[in-house]
C-alpha cells in the first residue's frame, strides 16, 4: 500500500477529454498568471522586454484553451509568442481590475454555450460591461433572541430561545459526530437548542439578556477600539506618503559628459563643436535647395579641422561651398552679373562688401582686412573660418529662394500629417466594420444550423479569416501612428531644429541629424542665461549613461510642471 507523506502537496486534476490537464504542485510549482494556483503545466515564453528584462507571465495548459483560445502545445513551440497581458486583452481579474473593469468569474461555460472558443473571444465581441463577476457575502452565524415584553423578563411564558446557525457550524458540529465524539456529546449536539425545559427557562432567559447586555458592551468597546486604529492606519499611511514625496523632491545630478565629441571621424575642438554641428544641420536642412551633393557638408567640415585648408583655392571644397553661398545672395540682390570662381580672389572681397551691409557685425572680421586681398584670408585659422562661413548661411536665409524652400517643406509636412491622420480615421472605421462582420458571420453560422453551437474548429474558421484582414488594418494604423509622431515632434517648421529640453541653469539638450551614430543626446552648456555672451561648451555622453540623462530630462519636465500647479493655485 502506497504511503503518501504530510509535506506531499502535489495534486493531479483530471482532465474530461482524457489524460491529466494540469497538475497542481504548491512546493515546486510556478504561479499561474489567470487563475493563481501553482502549476507545473505552464506554457508560454513571452519575448516582450520592459527595462532589459523579458516578460516572465506563464499561463496554465486549461487557462490559455479556456480564456484565451490558444493551444497549449502551438504556444509552447512558439518562438515569437506574446503573452495576453503584453498584448493588452488580459481577461484575469488583476489586470481588469487595472483596466477600470469588473473581473468576468468563471465564464468559460458561457463562452461556450454561446458560440465562441474562448472567454477572449466572447469578451471582444460582446464587450466587458455584460459580463462581470459579484462575490455574495453570506452571513455569520448570529445568536437572536426574541425580544422580551416590558415587566416580562424572568416570565415564565417566555420559553423559547431562537438561535441561528450558519450552515459552516452545523457542519462542524456533524463532522465532531463522525469523527467519534462521546455519546454525551452527541446527544447534546442532536437535541434541539431551540427548546428550552420549562424548568429551566427562568435561568436560561436570565443568562440569555446577560449575554445580549454583556454583548453591547463589548459592541461598544470594540467599535471604539476598531475607530482608534483606523485613525493609526491613516497615520500610518500618511507617512509613507509625505516619505515619497519627500523622494520625488530629491534633486536629481546629470551625469559628467563627454568633452571630446567626433563628428564624420573628426575629433572636434570644444570651442569649434557649436560652430561645425550649426553648419552640418544648415545644409541637412536646405542642401537640395543649394544643390549639394551627397557629403558635401562633411567634406568641408573636414578640409578645415584636419589641416588641409591651406591648399589650393581652385581645388578647395570649402571656398567652393563660400562661392556657392555667396552667389545665392548676390543672385537674390539682383546682382547677376557677378561671376565668382575659386581661381579670382575677388569672392574674398564680396564677402567683406556682405559683412558691411549686414546687420550682424563680427569683430574679428575689420573691414580693412578684407581690403587686403586674400592673403588675410590665407591667414585665418579653421575657427575664424567656420565662423565667416556660418556667417553666409546666416544671410541666405533671408533670400527668397531659401524663404520659398521653407514654406514649401512646412506646406508638405502639414499635409503629411493630414493624410496620417485621415489614414489613422480610415483604419479605426475598417476595424469597426470587421468587428460587425465576425458578428454578423457567427450568427448567420449559428443560424444555419438552425440554432446549433458551433464547433471550435468552425469559429475558429471564421475567426481567423477576420484576424487576417485585422492584421493587416492594424499594420496601416501602425504606419500612420509612427508617421504622425514624427512629424509632430518639434514646433510647426519642418527645417527648424528644436532642443530636446531647456534647463533653467542655462543648459540645452540637443538631438542632431548631424550626430545620428547612436541616438544619442548632446549637452550644449551656455553657463547662465543671464550673460550677455555665453561661453558655451558641448559635452557628450556614452550609450550607458543615456538612461540617466533620459531620467534628469523627465526629472526638470515634471519640476516645471509641478512649478506651474503652484503657480496657478497661487494665482487662484
Amino acid at each position: 500500500m502506497a504511503v503518501v507523506s504530510k509535506n506531499q502537496t502535489q495534486q493531479q486534476t483530471p482532465n474530461p477529454g482524457g489524460g491529466v490537464s494540469r497538475i497542481e504542485d504548491s512546493t515546486n510549482g510556478k504561479t499561474c498568471h489567470q487563475c493563481r494556483q501553482k502549476r507545473t503545466d505552464l506554457v508560454g515564453s513571452c519575448v516582450t522586454k520592459k527595462k532589459d528584462k523579458t516578460c516572465p507571465i506563464k499561463l496554465c495548459t486549461k487557462c490559455i484553451l479556456n480564456r484565451y483560445g490558444e493551444n497549449a502545445q502551438e504556444v509552447a513551440l512558439k518562438k515569437d509568442w506574446i503573452c495576453p497581458k503584453c498584448r493588452g486583452n488580459c481577461n484575469c481579474s488583476y489586470c481588469m481590475k487595472k483596466r477600470g473593469q469588473k473581473p468576468t468569474g468563471i465564464l468559460v461555460h458561457t463562452a461556450k454555450k454561446t458560440g465562441f472558443s474562448s472567454v477572449s473571444e466572447l469578451l471582444k465581441t460582446s464587450g466587458s460591461d455584460k459580463y462581470f463577476y459579484t462575490k455574495k457575502v453570506k452571513p455569520e452565524g448570529v445568536v437572536v433572541v426574541s425580544p422580551l415584553k416590558l415587566d416580562q423578563e424572568n416570565s415564565i411564558e417566555q420559553k423559547h430561545v431562537s438561535i441561528k446557525k450558519s450552515r459552516k457550524t452545523k457542519r462542524e458540529e456533524l463532522k465532531d459526530i463522525n469523527n467519534g465524539c462521546s455519546n454525551e456529546n452527541v446527544v447534546v449536539k442532536k437535541s434541539n437548542p431551540k427548546k428550552i425545559k420549562l424548568s429551566d427557562s427562568v435561568h436560561a432567559t436570565t443568562e440569555v439578556t446577560k449575554k445580549v447586555l454583556a454583548e453591547g458592551k463589548k459592541k461598544k468597546t470594540t467599535a471604539k477600539g476598531i475607530k482608534e486604529n483606523n485613525v493609526a492606519e491613516k497615520i500610518k499611511r500618511i507617512k509613507p506618503a509625505l516619505k515619497k514625496k519627500e523622494e520625488d523632491q530629491v534633486e536629481i545630478k546629470i551625469p559628467q559628459g563627454n568633452i571630446s565629441i567626433t563628428v564624420s571621424g573628426i575629433d572636434l575642438a570644444p570651442e569649434d563643436a557649436g560652430n561645425v554641428f550649426q553648419f552640418l544641420e544648415f545644409c541637412s536642412a536646405f542642401g537640395k535647395a543649394l544643390d549639394l551633393r551627397k557629403g558635401q557638408a562633411e567634406c568641408v567640415i573636414r578640409e578645415m579641422l584636419s589641416g588641409r585648408s591651406k591648399r589650393r583655392q581652385q581645388y578647395s571644397t570649402l571656398t567652393q561651398m563660400i562661392i556657392q553661398l555667396l552667389t545665392v545672395i548676390l543672385e537674390d540682390r539682383g546682382e547677376t552679373s557677378v561671376c565668382l570662381s575659386a581661381t579670382d580672389p575677388s569672392w574674398f572681397t564680396t564677402i567683406g562688401e556682405c559683412l558691411s551691409e549686414s546687420e550682424v557685425k563680427l569683430d574679428d572680421f575689420p573691414p580693412e582686412m578684407f581690403e587686403k586681398g586674400i592673403s588675410q584670408y590665407e591667414k585665418l585659422n579653421s575657427s575664424k573660418r567656420l565662423k565667416l562661413l556660418n556667417f553666409l548661411c546666416d544671410e541666405t536665409l533671408g533670400t527668397l529662394v531659401m524663404r520659398n524652400c521653407i514654406d514649401s517643406q512646412n506646406i508638405e509636412s502639414v499635409e503629411r500629417k493630414k493624410e496620417a491622420k485621415e489614414k489613422i480615421n480610415a483604419a479605426k472605421d475598417k476595424e469597426k466594420q470587421l468587428k460587425q462582420k465576425l458578428q454578423d458571420e457567427l450568427a448567420q453560422a449559428v443560424k444555419a444550423k438552425n440554432g446549433i453551437p458551433l464547433l471550435i474548429t468552425e469559429h475558429d474558421a471564421i475567426v481567423s479569416r477576420i484576424n487576417a484582414e485585422t492584421q493587416e488594418v492594424y499594420s496601416e494604423m501602425q504606419n500612420a501612428i509612427d508617421m504622425l509622431s514624427k512629424k509632430s515632434q518639434g514646433s510647426d517648421d519642418a527645417v527648424r531644429t528644436n532642443p530636446v529640453e531647456l534647463d533653467d541653469n542655462g543648459l540645452i539638450f540637443w538631438r542632431l541629424k548631424s550626430y545620428n551614430d547612436e541616438q544619442n543626446i548632446l549637452l550644449q552648456d551656455l553657463g547662465s542665461w543671464n550673460e550677455v555672451c555665453p561661453h558655451e561648451k558641448w559635452f557628450s555622453f556614452s550609450s550607458e549613461q543615456k538612461p540617466e540623462i533620459e531620467k534628469y530630462i523627465s526629472f526638470i519636465r515634471m519640476k516645471r510642471v509641478q512649478a506651474q500647479k503652484n503657480a496657478s493655485t497661487i494665482i487662484t
